[in-house]
């Protein structure tokens, strides 16, 4: 079937090919396919290019020196990320399993793996959709203040009888105060307890409009900031933020791949749109180019900060969605002989230049609003989510038609959010239905159930000290666990599995463009499980807890933490001895042997040198391994009919 396709109409029995022996895909209902080829691209584009690429590849870049973090994320992306990218959906595509049955095809013991994934998918969605929660927020509040014909809703928060006056300045005012001063009223997000009349911290209305308005964090005009230790009450207006974000969610997940294929066509376009039309206003501001010049002239002594290359590690990680599970998912829904090579370069490539064009948008932004204030750009925002629910608003505000611009902001912030969404619930979904078949009958049902569950599940969040709690799932659910998960991946794929036979598989789907280059073979083999082990390293001999007089946080914080990455990586050691004792064999040797390079996967390995009708990109798509005669690895030959093999 040739690449640029649609997927053929009897995925059953294309599936069956994928299946060795027909093991289940003969009586299990059929798994769903994409439609064609372009909704798969726009669903890998829409997973991977999302809310990290506009607000946190900004920000890091902003934290780690401006240009100097470029060069460290673009080493990683070519040393890991691009091979890794296409590693994931390649391993899918063939395999045609989702990310924990897979590894029952590949190396059984390594099945600990694909749980961890889904449970990194599951609580990352849990608190992703607070996010999107926050952006629905700022989009109907922005919508009903321009229905009304009245400001932006942060630009005069400072009046408002939920703002704490004494500390509240308003943006017009800024330019009237000295440098000194404007220091200490940046518009940035800090979840601090610390609260005292006598430690009070100037801040914009922007600023408090989000903690006080938005997060609720605070009583009205109060400052006593609830926490972990009371939660307060739950915030009406998100709770229904977060049911309508649940629900377009639902809807997009309920028909399956054909029901979110037809819905990224949405949520991988509109952010581009968005994107490039925020860039044209923000580079014509008056003193954008000082904000385009920090972020793309670098520091060098940044450079040689560990830590930058850390978050640059990171922010690649997050930025690709590599080591989710979540391609793997997505690549199984593929043709077999769809051209992935061909997808995962588009892909990893507009991934990068998306968070590129949103660095320039950000930063001519903040260039204008550094000469609004007359102060550096390194000045304008410290840390945090602030830069786009802070320092953008109130960046926006301050521009002609501020309703327009804020609006069609927050609407590319929630496409960018949907299109993550779906990714991370339908890996969810698809071990749910790969663990139970039948429910795959029953696709609306299941949705239903798992999307009521993380609602649910998402409540605390949305309470008044919701924020701590917020902040800790963001900093554990998908840090050290997913550098850990990942390093393994890559190293049980490579290194266990092997290349060869991986390299082999390449060969089948992709004919002669699967062999590969030496960059791909050495990133596979070599350069990106090292540079992964030694990131892992780093990171956790420069581990700080979360737990400070700064932030605020009770040292059981880091407590609840430490559960969520316990949770995910002691589901390797755990499947990875139920999977030897349940293997083949007398002896442990023997099991252990099993379980690495299960006799299955042995049977149906395949060589690069097959015969005509033997090769699957040119045989009759229905055909099953089952009926090829067994291949003799040792002697490289066919056992012909009546030989022992």
């Amino acid at each position: 079937m040739d690449s640029g396709s649609a997927v053929d109409s009897k995925p059953t029995e294309a599936k069956s090919t994928l299946e060795p022996g027909g093991s289940q895909g003969d009586t299990a209902p059929a798994r769903g396919q994409w439609t064609n080829k372009t909704e798969f691209v726009l669903s890998c584009i829409s997973l991977s290019v999302g809310l990290g690429n506009v607000w946190r590849f900004p920000y890091l870049a902003y934290t780690y020196g401006g240009g100097a973090f470029l060069i460290p994320y673009i080493c990683v992306l070519f040393l890991v990320g691009k091979p890794m990218y296409f590693m994931e959906i390649a391993f899918g595509q063939y395999h045609a399993e989702g990310p924990v049955k897979i590894w029952k095809r590949v190396v059984p013991i390594a099945k600990g793996i694909g749980i961890a994934q889904v449970l990194i998918c599951l609580f990352i969605a849990i608190y992703y959709i607070i996010i999107m929660a926050w952006t629905m927020y700022y989009f109907w509040a922005t919508l009903i203040a321009a229905f009304k014909g009245e400001d932006v809703p942060w630009a005069n928060f400072c009046q408002s009888e939920w703002a704490h006056t004494p500390s509240c300045i308003t943006p017009k005012n800024l330019g009237r105060q000295d440098e000194s001063e404007l220091a200490t009223v940046i518009p940035t997000v800090i979840f601090t307890n610390i609260s005292t009349d006598s430690n009070l911290r100037r801040e914009s209305g922007a600023q408090q409009y989000f903690d006080r308005a938005v997060l609720m964090k605070y009583d009205q005009g109060q400052t006593y900031k609830y926490n972990l230790n009371n939660m307060g009450s739950v915030n009406l207006p998100l709770l229904a933020c977060v049911a309508g974000s649940w629900l377009i969610v639902f809807i997009s997940l309920v028909k399956g791949v054909k029901s979110s294929g037809k819905a990224v066509y949405v949520t991988a376009t509109m952010p581009f749109v968005v994107l490039f039309i925020l860039l044209g206003r923000g580079a014509s501001l008056p003193n954008a180019l000082e904000g385009i010049k920090y972020f793309i002239v670098p520091n060098f002594e940044r450079l040689l900060d560990i830590q930058t290359w850390k978050a640059a590690a990171e922010q690649m990680f997050y930025s690709l969605a590599v080591a989710f599970g979540s391609l793997t998912m997505l690549g199984s829904y593929n043709s077999f002989n769809n051209n992935c090579y061909q997808d995962g370069i588009i892909v990893s490539v507009l991934d990068t230049l998306t968070s590129v064009t949103a660095g320039l948008a950000m930063f001519s932004v903040l260039g204008y609003l550094a000469g609004q204030q007359d102060v550096g750009v390194e000045n304008v925002v410290a840390s945090g989510p602030g830069l786009a629910f802070v320092t953008f608003p109130e960046a926006l505000s301050q521009m002609p038609i501020p309703h327009l611009w804020a609006i069609l902001f927050f609407i590319m912030l929630f496409t960018l959010g949907v299109g993550t969404q779906i990714g991370l619930m339908e890996s969810v979904i698809t071990f749910v239905c790969d663990r139970f078949p039948q429910l795959r009958k029953r696709r609306p049902l299941t949705v239903t159930v798992i999307v009521g569950l993380c609602f649910l599940t998402g409540l605390p969040f949305i309470t008044q000290g919701g924020s701590d709690l917020f902040d800790i799932f963001n900093e554990y659910a998908g840090g050290i666990a997913l550098l850990f998960v990942g390093t393994f991946e890559v190293v049980c794929i490579m290194w266990i599995y092997g290349l060869k036979r991986f390299i082999n598989n390449l060969t089948q789907m992709l004919g002669e463009k699967g062999k590969m280059s030496l960059y791909w073979k050495t990133a596979w083999i070599c350069t990106s499980p090292f540079t992964l082990i030694f990131i892992l390293f780093v990171a956790l001999i420069n581990y700080k807890p979360m737990s400070n007089e700064l932030s605020g946080l009770p040292a059981y914080a880091d407590g609840i933490g430490w559960v969520l990455l316990g949770l995910c990586i002691i589901q390797l050691p755990i499947w990875a001895v139920v999977v030897v004792v349940r293997s083949k064999g007398d002896t442990l040797r023997e099991k252990i042997l099993e379980s690495l390079w299960p006799e299955s996967s042995m049977e149906t390995e395949k060589s690069t040198e097959l015969p005509v009708w033997e090769n699957k990109t040119s045989t009759d798509p229905t055909r099953k391994d089952s009926e090829a005669p067994p291949y003799d690895y040792d002697n490289k030959a066919y056992v012909k009919d009546g030989e022992d093999s």
